[in-house]
């Protein structure tokens, strides 16, 4: 007699993060080292998928990382300063968003630098909107939805006399009042 035992379901974690292959070329890992880039890793591995936001402790990176809890501390400051992460508080704890960066070069100089907040969600239909961007070789002038807190640096060459301005639409009425009145001071618009 054989008696029929409960089945165990097959479990397996399915869920995945890309990584740049512009966080190599432009040197991004090589300049944070292992360790930051370990606990990038980790963190960005625990991105809820539709806000982004990572919640991991501390202690929780050391451990999923190999690092030790100092070397995390370490490691947050160093992910920080390159822009590769905002940290905020709630309470004792850290909430992580972490931000990508591409270097968007023109005739092999760089030109423009594109950074956005990492949203697992959203993550395919922002690379298709950078792509498209890029193939429109406009970026300045196209439109690119789902890319929240889009920073933009442009290069200018130096030693040129004559620099040919760009002119960027920005819908003012869609920023609260202070951060207007910030970018207005700031790009003197006034």
């Amino acid at each position: 007699m054989t008696k029929d035992l409960p089945p165990f379901p097959l479990k397996a974690q399915t869920q995945w993060f890309h990584v740049f292959r512009a966080m190599i070329d432009q040197g991004d890992i090589a300049r944070i080292g292992p360790h930051a880039f370990t606990v990038y890793a980790v963190i960005k591995a625990h991105a809820n998928y539709h806000s982004g936001m990572a919640s991991p402790s501390i202690e929780r990176i050391a451990e999923q990382s190999g690092v030790s809890v100092a070397q995390v501390k370490r490691a947050l400051v160093v992910l920080e300063t390159d822009g590769l992460i905002l940290i905020t508080k709630s309470g004792r704890s850290n909430n992580y968003t972490l931000c990508e960066k591409i270097q968007i070069t023109k005739a092999d100089r760089p030109h423009t630098l594109a950074t956005w907040a990492y949203v697992p969600k959203r993550a395919g239909d922002t690379i298709k909107e950078l792509k498209l961007a890029l193939d429109a070789d406009e970026i300045t002038c196209t439109k690119i939805l789902n890319i929240e807190r889009l920073n933009v640096q442009i290069n200018l060459a130096e030693g040129n006399s004559q620099i040919d301005s760009q002119t960027v639409n920005i819908d003012w009425d869609r920023f609260p009042p202070s951060i207007r009145d910030m970018l207005r001071k700031n790009l003197k618009l006034e």
